[in-house]
C-alpha cells in the first residue's frame, strides 16, 4: 500500500526502509483494539525527594566537566539531580568534577559521586558502568544512563519524566541512539529537524564479532507519545531506577563492546521491561569533538589498552564473549556457562518470546523480520510486581486518578490523531508530580491543522459519479505513484555506538 508522503505527515510516522512501505503510520494496537492488552500502568510520583540518578561512565574525557555543567544548569529542578561519575583517567588528565566547578563557579559539588580510576585499569563500558550501582541513592526514582560528551535541552529532567508517562507503561525504557548535539541549540531550545519533530528511531541490526550490533538508527516523525520498539542503546536510557537495580550491569564482562547492548536488551526485555523511542531530543550527543575528534580519547582505541595486541586481555575478552553468547543461547556459548541470578535473564518473557518479537534468530545469526514499523507490546501479569513495589518504594504510591485517566482516554479516543488524548506528568513548584489530562500537542510541537488522512466522502462521491468506480480506482493508482517518487529519500541518522 502507498507509504504517507512528506506533505501528509500529519500524525505520527516512522521510517521502515524503501523495501517495507518507506513511512508509514504510527499505530498503536490499543488506539483500535480496546481489547488488546496493555502495560502496567506507572505509579504517580508524590514526594518532594525523589531524585533522577544520572549515571555517567567516563573515559579520559575532557567534555565530561561541560556534561556536568549543561545538565545541572538546564534542569528544572537542579536540586533533585543526583550524578554518578566513573572516571578513568590518566595522571595527567583534568578531574571531572574539579573542571566542572572551575566552569561553574558555584558548583553542586555535593551532589555528585564519583569512582576515581587510573586510565589503566579500564576494562570497557560494561565494566566501568557496572561500577556506579553503588553510587545509585536509595531514594532515586527515575535514573538517566548516558555518555559524558552530552548536551541537554532547558527542563531535560522534567520533560523526560513527562515523555516517560506517556508511555503508559510502569516498566518502560526510553532509549534510542542520541541525536547529535547540534539538535539543541546554544540557548538550550530543541531543534524542529525537518519541520516534524524528527527523532533517531533504533529497530535494526547487524551481526559483528559474533554480537548483535545496533545499527545507525532509522528515524520517527510527529511522536505524540514514546513508540515501542525492540533495541535498547546505552548512550541514553531514562526509565524508573527499579529498571536498573532489576538488571544491573555485568562485572563479568570486561573488554565488551558489540555484545553489550543487545545483552541488556534481552535482560530487560525477559525481567518485563519494554524499550520506546522517546518523541523529543532533549538529551544529545557532541559526535564533533568524539567520533569526528581524531585526539579524543578512547577506552579501545588512543590512550586506551592495546586491547588488540594483549593476549591477555583478548583471552579475557573471549571469556565475555562466551558468557554472553550462552545466556543468548547463540552458538560459541554454553548453558552451563550462562549468568544466572541479577545477570542472567529474567522469568517474566522467554528468549523464544524475544526472537520473535525482535525479529532476530539468535541460534544461527540471522534476522527474519522488520521491526521498524508497528509491534505490538508482548503482555505479561504485573500485579504482584507493582504491588510488590509500592511496598518497597518509599516514593511510590498507587495513583488510582492515573488509572481513571487511562479509563477515560480509552473512553475519549477518537480517530483523530492530531488531537489525541494525553495522559502527561507535570512536576509542580512544591516538586510533586499529578497527572492531568491535556488535549492538546506535546510541548513543543504546535497545534496542527485538521486534515483528513483520506480524501472526503463528498469528493469520492463525485469522482465516481463522473468517471465511474474503475477509473477512480485507477486514478487513485496513478497518484500513489506520483507521490512514490516525489517521496522524500528515507532519513536515516548515521550515529554509532561511542563511549
Amino acid at each position: 500500500h502507498c507509504t504517507v508522503p512528506h506533505e501528509r505527515q500529519f500524525g505520527p510516522v516512522v521510517w521502515v526502509g524503501p523495501r517495507d512501505g518507506r513511512w508509514i503510520k504510527v499505530v498503536d494496537l490499543s488506539e483500535i483494539d480496546e481489547s488488546a492488552p496493555r502495560p502496567c500502568p506507572p505509579y504517580a510520583v508524590r514526594r518532594s525527594e525523589a531524585t533522577i540518578y544520572v549515571a555517567i561512565a567516563s573515559f579520559r574525557d575532557s567534555l565530561c566537566a561541560q556534561t556536568l555543567f549543561g545538565l545541572f544548569s538546564r534542569a528544572e529542578f537542579p536540586d533533585r539531580i543526583r550524578v554518578g561519575v566513573v572516571q578513568q583517567n590518566a595522571a595527567e588528565d583534568e578531574d571531572c568534577v574539579e573542571s566542572y566547578c572551575r566552569l561553574a563557579g558555584d558548583c553542586r559539588r555535593s551532589q555528585v559521586s564519583v569512582l576515581r580510576l587510573d586510565s589503566s585499569e579500564a576494562k570497557g563500558p560494561t565494566w566501568a558502568r557496572a561500577q556506579d550501582l553503588a553510587m545509585m541513592p536509595d531514594a532515586a526514582e527515575f535514573c538517566l544512563r548516558t555518555d559524558s560528551h552530552m548536551a541537554f535541552a532547558n527542563s531535560w529532567d522534567t520533560k523526560s519524566i513527562e515523555q516517560w508517562y506517556r508511555a503508559e507503561n510502569e516498566f518502560a525504557v526510553l532509549s534510542t541512539y542520541v541525536a547529535d548535539a547540534t539538535q539543541i541549540r546554544p540557548d538550550g531550545t530543541e531543534v524542529n529537524v525537518n519541520g516534524k519533530w524528527e527523532v533517531p528511531h533504533l529497530c535494526s541490526i547487524q551481526w559483528q564479532d559474533g554480537h548483535v550490533r545496533n545499527m545507525q538508527a532509522k528515524a520517527a516523525r510527529n511522536l505524540r507519545k514514546p513508540k515501542l520498539t525492540t533495541l535498547w542503546a546505552a548512550g541514553l536510557s531514562f526509565a524508573r531506577c527499579h529498571a536498573e537495580r532489576a538488571v544491573p550491569y555485568d562485572p563479568e564482562t570486561p573488554y565488551i563492546f558489540w555484545g553489550e547492548e543487545f545483552s541488556r536488551t534481552a535482560r530487560f526485555f525477559t525481567r518485563g521491561y519494554d524499550v520506546y523511542t522517546p518523541p523529543r531530543t532533549v538529551v544529545a550527543h557532541d559526535y564533533k569533538h568524539t567520533q569526528g575528534d581524531p585526539t579524543h580519547y578512547k577506552w579501545n582505541g588512543k590512550g586506551g589498552p592495546r586491547i588488540h595486541q594483549n593476549r591477555t586481555i583478548q583471552r579475557i575478552r573471549d571469556r565475555s564473549n562466551r558468557r554472553i553468547w550462552s545466556l543468548l543461547g547463540m552458538p560459541g556459548g554454553d548453558p552451563a556457562d550462562a549468568p544466572t541470578g541479577a545477570f542472567g535473564l529474567g522469568d517474566t518473557r522467554t528468549l523464544d518470546q524475544l526472537i520473535q518479537f525482535t525479529g532476530i534468530q539468535l541460534t544461527n545469526r540471522t534476522t527474519f523480520a522488520n521491526r521498524c514499523g508497528n509491534i505490538d507490546w508482548v503482555p505479561w501479569d504485573c500485579a504482584d510486581r507493582l504491588a510488590d513495589l509500592k511496598r518497597r518504594s518509599p516514593v511510590l504510591r498507587a495513583d488510582d486518578g492515573l488509572l481513571d485517566t487511562l479509563q477515560r482516554k480509552t473512553a475519549s479516543r477518537d480517530d483523530d490523531p492530531v488531537n489525541d488524548v494525553l495522559a502527561t506528568a507535570h512536576l509542580d513548584r512544591a516538586g510533586l508530580a499529578a497527572i492531568q489530562l491535556t488535549t492538546t500537542a506535546p510541548p513543543g510541537l504546535p497545534d496542527e491543522p485538521r486534515v483528513l488522512s483520506e480524501p472526503p466522502p463528498s469528493r469520492l462521491l463525485l469522482l465516481a459519479s463522473l468517471s465511474g468506480l474503475s477509473c477512480f480506482a485507477l486514478i487513485l493508482l496513478r497518484r500513489c505513484r506520483r507521490q512514490r517518487k516525489r517521496l522524500l529519500g528515507g532519513s536515516s541518522y548515521h550515529l554509532t555506538k561511542v563511549v
